[in-house]
């Protein structure tokens, strides 16, 4: 029984392209503020000045963009699952369970997020095609190239956020399968968490 291969199929099954689009798709512009209509505005104001190489340089940045969120997203489940059985144990705080810790300072956080090195390269390769188009562009225009790239750094970490929560909440599914009373047992850490994520308000 090849164990590894059984467990990479169970993996890219639950974190296919409909799991993708379905943590995109709980992206709201308006918990971000002006982000994203800024962003908007930044397109519609950069694309007509833009030459062919800065589209291109431009396209290649969307793409490396594209690549981080989806690496947040399948990457953030992950340590969600990770975070209930550590706030099962006591090994985290309520409030957090590990959402700061074991996200975002490891992923979106210098130098932590240098041993993800496939998303750390996407992480290069936005800053580099930032820098030439913004050493090609006349002043005004530049703030328009950093709002477009505020928004794309929104969405990566959305994509964490929303995953990371999916995955506690699985995380919790899992333990409440199997030890049928700790999820009734933990509901202020599970409470205190949402609360502290968004999830849920005052």
């Amino acid at each position: 029984m090849n164990v590894e291969s059984i467990h990479k199929g169970m993996e890219e099954r639950a974190m296919d392209p409909q799991f993708l689009k379905d943590i995109f798709a709980l992206y709201d512009p308006n918990d971000y503020g002006d982000t994203e209509s800024d962003c908007q505005l930044g397109y519609q104001k950069l694309l007509p000045v833009l030459n062919e190489e800065q589209k291109t340089s431009l396209e290649q940045m969307e793409q490396a963009y594209t690549h981080r969120r989806e690496y947040a997203a399948k990457y953030g489940f992950k340590c969600g699952i990770l975070g209930a059985i550590r706030q099962l144990f006591g090994l985290s705080r309520a409030q957090h369970s590990g959402f700061q810790d074991l996200l975002c300072d490891d992923l979106l956080t210098q130098p932590n997020m240098q041993r993800h090195q496939e998303n750390y390269a996407n992480v290069e390769l936005c800053n580099q095609m930032e820098q030439i188009i913004m050493d090609t562009l006349y002043e005004d225009d530049r703030e328009h190239l950093v709002s477009i790239s505020c928004a794309w750094q929104q969405r990566v970490y959305s994509a964490a956020h929303h995953a990371f929560y999916c995955g506690y909440r699985s995380g919790w599914d899992i333990i409440e399968a199997i030890m049928p009373m700790a999820k009734a047992q933990n509901t202020n850490k599970i409470l205190d968490t949402e609360y502290a994520m968004g999830v849920i308000h005052p």
